[in-house]
């Protein structure tokens, strides 16, 4: 298969009517990953589970105008959250981590111990978060992921500001890289998998 190049795939904001398939892409892509994996064990929950993350967390983070589609089939995906923004406010977050914590059932405990050390780590120097980016599996390998994050990084690039994310397996960190990210100290919880706090200073344009 031939590896996408940036200019060739129609990556653009994500309209209200795309939201549905951008939470599904997402969820696809990180369906196997190793840190969904370890927070909802069980594949046939973990189906459920990821799929009603990723529909909650595109409807929080459509104020920001800033979630991107790539391709007619929407075969990549990202949630950004612009410089300078909470990607929600306390209250949000507070029903954002409550519905999701009543939809883990049993797994509940792991989710949010993970999420409350994301948290802990996460810069306080203003920055563009990609909280998620993911390819459709079957699509994967073909440069749509870097695609799909190209536009939000020359934006970040053009205006001077770091970029900051955190990678959820050995894969992502590399492609990140490749963008010019740099990993930190890995950070984790109990036996949970590593995730990598990723930051990236502005390219010169």
């Amino acid at each position: 298969m031939t590896t996408v190049q940036p200019d060739t795939l129609h990556v653009r904001r994500a309209g209200e009517g795309e939201r549905a398939a951008v939470a599904a892409t997402l969820a696809a892509a990180f369906r196997d990953d190793p840190v969904f994996a370890w927070i909802h064990p069980d594949p046939v929950e973990r189906a459920d589970r990821t799929q009603f993350f990723f529909d909650l967390a595109v409807e929080v983070l459509a104020q920001h105008d800033d979630t991107w589609a790539a391709g007619p089939d929407v075969a990549g995906a990202a949630l950004w959250v612009p410089h300078g923004s909470a990607p929600m406010s306390d209250e949000e977050g507070e029903a954002f981590g409550g519905a999701l914590a009543e939809r883990a059932g049993a797994d509940a405990e792991r989710l949010l111990a993970l999420m409350t050390v994301m948290e802990e780590h996460h810069p306080h120097e203003p920055h563009e978060y990609l909280w998620f980016v993911g390819v459709r599996p079957g699509r994967q390998g073909l440069g749509i992921g870097s695609a799909t994050m190209a536009p939000v990084l020359a934006r970040a690039d053009r205006a001077g500001h770091p970029a900051y994310l955190e990678a959820t397996s050995a894969r992502s960190k590399a492609l990140y890289e490749r963008q010019g990210f740099v990993a930190a100290t890995p950070i984790s919880v109990a036996d949970s998998p590593p995730l990598w706090p990723m930051w990236r200073d502005p390219r010169p344009t």
